[in-house]
């Protein structure tokens, strides 16, 4: 995996021939920084502008897909002409909602895991409704017990349910909920003109759309650990100044 910027010369030349450029954007972690709660996590006004310049651009398509909930990102990334992914990519496409059982089988799951957890404070539960959300961040001498425990719990839904590991957070999910790269598919396949798509994301959940990507430009956000990414970027400021690049020689 090579550093992005060191690589300019190989991506300016598959930009450069690209009559439409997707650009499919993670929102924490990638976009914004990582913070103690997701409440704190901002969008620097210097993103915001570059993101509002590109997606007004009929050269790019620009989409934010979070694990948040699409009014959550929306709020927060407040660019009008993006268009907006909640729950991984699965809402905002006009899906229908999810099965009765499987529905059951998450407030089962929000039940037991509220219980297990109710007395350790660096352990808590977010209700996104279509999914569950359990962070353990500042638990981390506990996470492999915290995983566990939530195997245990999701165990006798295994039918219905799925559990998606990321940073600092355990995530439910019912298996009818496709992942990040079903999601950028199906972008990809409602334009107009064929695109060039690049995919920025910093999580083992942006896996799924790094190897749906394979041929496209793929970056993963952080430091250096087996990805299925073709390129890396640091931090969040290096994705500003990448940003600001394709703005100044693409758009």
């Amino acid at each position: 995996m090579r550093h992005l910027f060191q690589s300019w010369s190989e991506v300016a030349h598959k930009l450069s021939g690209a009559s439409r450029i997707a650009l499919f954007l993670d929102f924490d972690g990638t976009l914004a920084s990582i913070r103690p709660t997701p409440e704190e996590v901002t969008l620097r006004n210097s993103l915001r502008r570059s993101l509002s310049r590109l997606s007004q651009r009929t050269r790019f398509f620009v989409c934010v897909i979070s694990g948040r909930r699409q009014c959550d990102i929306r709020q927060r990334v407040s660019v009008p002409s993006v268009r907006y992914l909640g729950l991984h990519g699965w809402e905002g496409r006009g899906v229908m909602p999810i099965s009765d059982s499987a529905h059951l089988a998450l407030e089962s799951v929000k039940t037991w895991a509220g219980g297990l957890f109710a007395n350790a404070p660096e352990v808590w539960v977010e209700d996104k409704g279509f999914s569950l959300a359990i962070h353990h961040r500042g638990a981390e001498e506990n996470i492999p017990m915290v995983r566990e425990a939530i195997q245990k719990v999701v165990e006798p839904f295994e039918e219905e349910l799925r559990i998606v590991q990321a940073k600092n957070v355990s995530e439910v999910l019912p298996r009818e909920l496709e992942d990040k790269g079903a999601a950028v598919r199906h972008q990809l396949g409602t334009l107009l003109a064929p695109a060039v798509p690049i995919y920025l994301g910093d999580d083992l959940i942006d896996e799924p759309a790094f190897a749906a990507l394979r041929h496209g430009i793929t970056v993963r956000i952080g430091r250096i650990r087996p990805t299925k990414a073709r390129y890396y970027l640091s931090n969040v400021g290096e994705v500003d100044r990448f940003l600001n690049r394709l703005e100044g020689q693409f758009a």
